[in-house]
């Protein structure tokens, strides 16, 4: 379930640093620094587990330069999440099983 959630986000984050390298050519923006972020970002938003995302990009990725937009972009998807009342993955998750072993009964 990881490597999916973390592909997309290295995606969606990609996406945005191409973006944002066409609109501000002249600051030097790095897509792939994005996309490194954007994969802590959407495993937070996703599972609601911020340091988890952090320390397993960071483990992965030996990106310690990032640390700081990883914890704003973390911090973003947390409250993002929060506003929007969804829950954690793992939450739904649950009850589904649940649903599912009172079908059977």
């Amino acid at each position: 379930m990881f490597a999916p959630l973390l592909l997309l986000g290295a995606q969606v984050g990609l996406v945005c640093g191409v973006l944002c390298r066409g609109a501000f050519p002249a600051l030097g923006i790095r897509p792939e620094a994005f996309a490194v972020v954007g994969m802590a970002a959407f495993f937070t938003g996703v599972v609601r587990a911020p340091v988890t995302g952090i320390v397993l990009v960071i483990e992965m990725t030996a990106a310690f330069t990032t640390l700081l937009p990883m914890l704003a972009a973390c911090f973003a998807a947390m409250v993002t999440t929060d506003l929007m009342r969804t829950p954690p993955i793992y939450h739904s998750l649950r009850e589904r099983l649940r649903e599912r072993i009172r079908a059977h009964d």
